[in-house]
């Protein structure tokens, strides 16, 4: 996410550059970090994708909001890292010589910001929902309620970038509240009671697993304890969120209204890598908490190789015949 805060933080990063010759060594470990947290983002996202499309084990509800997560991750890889990149390297582009691709880069961060966000949001009220009520999950959620919410999420993300060109001197303190703390606010009671109701039924679980009793009741606390691990990994999730974004947040709050509050431009420039590193983590920390998630990611690589090895023996058969046909044209 980006307010005119990226603008004056990288016209600090470009001043403290010129006057520090030593500061040369920063721009390669940007360059580093950020190629290599680009390759992650995209990479690593688009097989979260394809897990979630092809994978029997992860197609639920919850996948469609996962999905738009990682799609938000997809675009800060692919349109808003390379930008920065490019700005921290050669200082374009910016305000002066491309203010409409400058622009357009600072609303696409705001966006995907705030989607990030949202979908994280969504996903905590649908876990709670799942824990909650888990017999009428089925009823309660559906699938065009998520495509409507997920509708919403990227209305609501768009409607809050829009209002960024217009220069407020408020949208800095309205971004950081509709964007990241009232969500985070909401994410954390909707967590909280997540595992009050954990702690409530976990002693009846332990009773239903020790005695002999229905195998509806053995089927019920199992699908609970699946949604409490679910919740759980997501809970990871949102904290390493929270750890990379509430920085960004908190120095652009000092840096807009902090009169006094002077901040070093190395400060500001780790609080933008920060964030941008978040949108690589969400495949690691899925693949190194959740078995499903693991499981799925080997189905999607043997796919590929699988349909890699098919197109490769198509081809064979293919140039076989066209020198078979030849050949025989020759004779």
């Amino acid at each position: 996410m980006a307010t005119n805060f990226n603008h004056k933080m990288n016209e600090s990063r470009n001043s403290s550059t010129l006057q520090d010759p030593n500061s040369q060594a920063n721009p390669s470990f940007i360059t580093v970090f950020l190629v290599i947290t680009i390759i992650l983002a995209v990479f690593g996202n688009t097989l979260v994708c394809l897990a979630c499309v092809f994978s029997k084990r992860l197609q639920s509800f919850t996948s469609g909001f996962i999905i738009s997560l990682a799609v938000t991750d997809i675009l800060v890889g692919l349109i808003s890292m390379p930008i920065y990149l490019s700005v921290n390297l050669f200082g374009k582009p910016n305000m002066k010589d491309s203010p409409g691709i400058y622009k357009a880069w600072l609303c696409i961060d705001i966006v995907c910001g705030t989607a990030s966000i949202m979908n994280l949001v969504f996903i905590s009220l649908d876990r709670l929902l799942a824990v909650t009520y888990p017999l009428r999950y089925q009823t309660i959620v559906r699938q065009n309620r998520i495509a409507i919410a997920i509708a919403f999420i990227w209305v609501y993300s768009v409607t809050i970038a829009s209002i960024n060109p217009l220069g407020w001197r408020g949208y800095p303190l309205l971004v950081s509240l509709a964007s990241f703390f009232v969500p985070l606010l909401i994410m954390v009671i909707a967590y909280s009671r997540i595992f009050l109701v954990a702690l409530t039924h976990a002693r009846s679980i332990r009773r239903i697993q020790a005695t002999d009793q229905l195998a509806c009741n053995r089927r019920e606390a199992l699908n609970f304890q699946r949604n409490i691990k679910a919740a759980r990994t997501l809970s990871i999730v949102i904290g390493a969120f929270v750890v990379c974004w509430c920085p960004f947040f908190v120095v652009t709050l000092l840096y807009f209204y902090g009169k006094t509050f002077k901040i070093h431009p190395d400060v500001l420039a780790t609080n933008k890598w920060l964030h941008y590193g978040n949108s690589a983590l969400n495949p690691i920390i899925y693949s190194c908490l959740n078995k499903n998630f693991r499981a799925a990611f080997k189905d999607v690589f043997r796919m590929m190789v699988k349909r890699r090895i098919t197109a490769d023996e198509n081809s064979t058969v293919i140039h076989s015949r066209a020198f078979s046909m030849t050949e025989t044209n020759h004779r």
